[in-house]
């Protein structure tokens, strides 16, 4: 499910489509044991607000493409949130004006499932690599302590129990 995300001019614009249709969505937030705390029924609006800690307005929708106001949103962008994952795009006025609401979301929303495929790929590449192994530096922890890293403090603890075993003598019987 899509979301789009921009400033009053924008959603204005999207508002002209034949087939958007205004729903406000949820109330931003509910009252629970005494408090007001954010409505979580609205899955991508509880999201957003506690990324950005932001309250969002749902305007309407385009059969499953919900559109939501950020009044401190000042550029004339679009965020486009495909499974919590962010693609932001700049306004096109040109294209805007020449072409319909329909087709400027459609080609918006082609970009995203292209930039999102490439995204799953270079993630895919990026696992299927192999993971070298840091070593630590066992003397960096006295030489700056405050540059030790846990690869450092394992490699220390390793030389130390190496030391302490060969180094041990047994008590001798008399």
């Amino acid at each position: 499910m899509y979301s789009v995300i921009s400033n009053q001019k924008i959603i204005s614009f999207f508002k002209t489509s034949r087939y958007f249709k205004t729903n406000l969505g949820l109330v931003n937030t509910v009252e629970k044991n005494g408090e007001r705390v954010y409505n979580q029924r609205d899955k991508f609006a509880y999201f957003y607000n506690n990324q950005y800690k932001t309250t969002i307005y749902g305007q309407g929708n385009i059969g499953d493409i919900m559109f939501y106001l950020d009044y401190y949103i000042r550029q004339d962008v679009i965020a486009v949130y495909l499974d919590n994952e962010e693609f932001v795009f700049d306004f096109d006025p040109v294209m805007a004006k020449e072409k319909t609401p329909e087709f400027y979301i459609g080609h918006i929303l082609k970009e995203v499932d292209s930039q999102h495929e490439q995204r799953k790929k270079e993630e895919e590449e990026r696992k299927a690599q192999p993971v070298e192994e840091k070593t630590g530096n066992p003397d960096l922890l006295m030489k700056n302590p405050g540059a030790v890293t846990y690869a450092d403090l394992e490699a220390y603890i390793k030389k130390k129990q190496a030391e302490r075993y060969s180094t041990q003598e047994l008590p001798k019987k008399e």
